[in-house]
């Protein structure tokens, strides 16, 4: 492909980006810190500097580009922005990966690398941290009694490897790690200790890693925590890789998964990086910009205003708090107000999101079943997160389509561009000719599954038949998490369970593939699940002191996730709160705690109406 000019380039899709924005994205070297509010398109700016360095090749073939993110569906979000801009064949000098992601292709592919102290048997499984606890509890049980969990597990991989012993503590430690190591069940955070420890003590593959990667994308990086950022400093400080983070320190609300609170300003100084601010909005309607300048000021104590886009027009947006006697009537006027937004505005049931602050099953449940028996669908969408952006599972959903007579507009390019990617040797001619034989294979698969009903084994076979088209090594190869076949088969047997509950109250298979993907349907999430995304309408449940009964000991964190809750939204947002909520601890709510938040929201216009 031939390169573009630099001065000749511009944005993919014709896009207007605010001169700050441009010089990042057309900044051939420098560090950089971009702080930008919501919705001023930091996700979007990475996908086209991504493009603009791919395009003009600065960044040389066939050297690559690393973008690492907090979350999963982000990493998949910018990864699937860089290919519908710049194509297959650019993108897949792409890497967009999590930190969890990272950190473990690295131990895989060097794990011999590691001294015997603390050599990994050849299979090993990811584990939750509950795991690494009856460790400790075999080994000390009167410790673990007297110590806070939270503050044991950040113990163990609080400092780089190798741990330095000074006590009977230290030894307790060394001791659940080499147990860990030795059954081959290790935490992320295990990992990307590991994977440090390789880079640390072995040059040549440090060296390799920095010659593979000239420039390093850093989103959401608020939320980056210690062990991550010693890990990136492992990987990158030093060397004259060209790093680009962007986040915002108003949506810090991982402080209490470790998030490090002077990540920015450490970032600046580790790397002599400029910060550069960004001003523009161009997701929310003015009237919702106007109410977060206001919380911005008031609330957060900060001063970066953003400005609204000149696509809207006047003062649109709308921004309510909806007060209820109790949770009955807050379900039905909901309901109400649901129903009215899809059958007389017309709004898609995915363009509203019902938020919460914690435990979704205390706060929406009967919300769930007013809806259900007014025939809208909603679901807890978190447990689909991890399937809706995962390339292979979405492989499959998107080959299911095209088995259909009615498949999805996109679905031929998202298994044309998984094949590509899995088959990345491949010369033009040679894509030519495997968009052929994909067309024959689907032929061949509507031809056999039009005669038989798809039923809970004909799924089994379908899902087996595609993965063995696709070619399950060259899966493995290609998509770090599934170098273990384990992960890969597991991945595939509860993506096989899902779909088959849906099949079950389904109209058809197509139909359960529509609900699968949540298609007609009300997502529903924490505040922390719903970072990054965007929705017409947020429907916050539940802005009550027991929501938010953490306020007085982390108030900036419980007002920065406030924040995030509001900003989600494009045109409106509501919040509600019951004055009686069963199934808490407390029955009867309050905002006494909360105050603040109820006396700066009447201050920037909200109304508080009464039902």
């Amino acid at each position: 492909m031939k390169a573009v000019k630099e001065k000749d380039w511009l944005p993919a899709d014709g896009l207007t980006l605010e001169k700050s924005a441009l010089d990042v994205v057309t900044a051939p070297v420098g560090n950089c810190l971009v702080v930008a509010g919501p919705g001023a398109g930091k996700t979007e700016l990475l996908a086209q500097r991504a493009c603009f360095l791919l395009q003009t090749n600065l960044c040389l073939f066939p050297h690559r580009i690393l973008a690492i993110s907090f979350k999963r569906d982000a990493a998949y979000n910018l990864k699937e922005r860089v290919t519908l801009r710049a194509g297959t064949e650019l993108s897949n000098r792409f890497d967009s990966l999590t930190y969890d992601s990272f950190a473990k292709q690295l131990l895989d592919r060097f794990k011999s690398a590691l001294p015997p102290h603390y050599a990994l048997p050849l299979e090993y499984e990811v584990v939750s941290e509950e795991y690494i606890m009856d460790l400790y509890r075999a080994e000390d049980e009167a410790f673990v009694n007297m110590n806070e969990r939270i503050k044991i597990l950040n113990a163990l991989t609080d400092t780089a490897l190798p741990r330095v012993i000074n006590s009977k503590v230290d030894t307790l430690h060394e001791h659940v790690w080499h147990k860990a190591i030795h059954n081959g069940r290790l935490t992320f955070r295990m990992i990307m200790r590991l994977a440090e420890y390789i880079l640390k003590t072995n040059p040549i593959i440090k060296e390799y890693l920095q010659k593979t990667y000239d420039y390093v994308f850093l989103d959401e990086f608020q939320d980056t925590t210690t062990i991550q950022y010693d890990f990136l400093k492992t990987c990158f400080q030093g060397s004259n890789k060209v790093l680009t983070a962007v986040g915002d320190d108003k949506q810090r609300i991982m402080i209490w998964a470790g998030a490090r609170k002077t990540v920015f300003e450490d970032f600046q100084k580790d790397n002599e990086a400029e910060r550069i601010p960004l001003k523009m909005n161009f997701r929310s309607a003015p009237l919702l910009v106007r109410v977060q300048n206001s919380l911005i000021r008031s609330l957060l104590n900060k001063t970066d205003f953003a400005t609204p886009s000149t696509k809207w027009k006047g003062d649109e947006g709308e921004c309510l708090v909806w007060e209820f006697e109790d949770q009955t009537k807050e379900a039905a006027h909901l309901v109400k107000a649901i129903s009215h937004w899809i059958n007389k505005d017309k709004l898609a049931p995915r363009e509203i999101c019902i938020l919460v602050k914690g435990s979704l099953a205390k706060y929406v449940t009967q919300i769930i079943d007013s809806l259900k028996s007014n025939n809208i669908n909603a679901r807890d969408e978190s447990i689909f997160q991890d399937f809706l952006t995962d390339e292979v599972i979405l492989y499959l959903i998107h080959a299911f389509y095209m088995v259909m007579d009615t498949p999805k507009v996109e679905s031929k390019t998202i298994v044309f561009n998984f094949l590509s990617r899995v088959n990345n040797e491949l010369s033009d001619q040679q894509l030519l000719k495997l968009e052929n034989r994909l067309a024959f294979f689907i032929r061949q698969q509507k031809a056999s599954y039009n005669r038989k009903t798809i039923d809970q084994s004909t799924i089994a076979e379908l899902i087996h038949t595609m993965i063995d088209y696709a070619n399950r090594d060259r899966v493995r190869a290609i998509f770090p998490q599934y170098k273990q076949s384990a992960y890969l088969t597991k991945m595939l047997s509860d993506f096989e369970k899902t779909l088959i509950n849906y099949l079950i109250s389904a109209k058809s298979f197509k139909d359960a593939l529509d609900q699968f993907c949540g298609l007609d349907t009300i997502p529903i999430m924490t505040v922390h699940k719903s970072k990054g995304l965007e929705y017409h309408t947020i429907l916050f449940v539940g802005l009550e002191d027991g929501a938010f009964w953490t306020f007085n000991s982390q108030q900036d964190e419980d007002k920065s996730t406030f924040f995030v809750a509001l900003s989600r939204a494009k045109m409106r947002v509501v919040f509600t709160f019951s004055k009686m909520r069963e199934g808490l601890y407390r029955k009867n709510q309050a905002r006494q705690t909360i105050r603040v938040i109820f006396e700066e929201l009447e201050k920037a216009g909200v109304k508080i109406e009464n039902f």
